[in-house]
C-alpha cells in the first residue's frame, strides 16, 4: 500500500512540475506585450525570465520539495531499507532502516515548504484564493 501512495506522489509532483515547465512558464516567458499585459500585475510589471521563475520563492521552495522527496523516496526502497544495497564505506550508512527512518523525517521540512510555495502564488492576490482548491489561474487569457 505505501508503494501505492508513494507511486501516487512521484506522479503527482511529475505532473505538476512538468505543467509547470513545459507549459505555464513558457507560455508566460513568451507571451507578446499585448497578452502580458493582462497579467503584469502578479509580476510587479516586469516580464519574467526562466531564471526569475525559478530562483523566486515558488521555484526554490519546489526544486527542494522534488529533491527531498526524491531522497526519501529512494531510501524507502525495499532495497535500500532491507540494506541490500552496498555502497564503499563512507556511503554505506545512507542504507538500512536508519537511514529510511530519519529521510522521512524530512517530509515534516516538506510540508512547511509546501505551505511556503503555497502562499508564493503569482496569480493570487487574496489568502482565501491561494488553496488547493483555487481555481482563478490567468493564464487561461495568455
Amino acid at each position: 500500500m505505501c508503494q501505492i501512495i508513494a507511486c501516487a506522489i512521484a506522479i503527482g509532483i511529475l505532473v505538476h512540475a512538468g505543467t509547470h515547465l513545459a507549459c505555464d512558464f513558457p507560455r508566460i516567458i513568451n507571451s507578446s506585450p499585448e497578452q502580458f499585459v493582462l497579467i503584469a500585475s502578479a509580476f510587479n510589471g516586469t516580464k519574467p525570465t526562466f531564471k526569475d521563475l525559478m530562483t523566486g520563492a515558488e521555484g526554490i521552495t519546489g526544486i527542494s520539495m522534488v529533491i527531498l522527496t526524491t531522497i526519501a523516496f529512494t531510501l524507502a526502497s525495499t532495497h535500500f531499507r532491507r540494506n541490500r544495497v552496498r555502497l564503499p564505506a563512507p556511503l554505506d550508512r545512507l542504507t538500512g532502516f536508519n537511514a529510511f527512518w530519519y529521510t522521512h523525517h524530512l517530509l515534516v521540512v516538506v510540508y512547511i515548504m509546501l505551505i511556503v510555495h503555497g502562499t508564493f502564488l503569482f496569480f493570487a492576490d487574496k489568502w482565501y484564493q491561494k488553496t488547493v482548491s483555487s481555481s482563478n489561474h490567468n493564464l487561461s487569457l495568455l
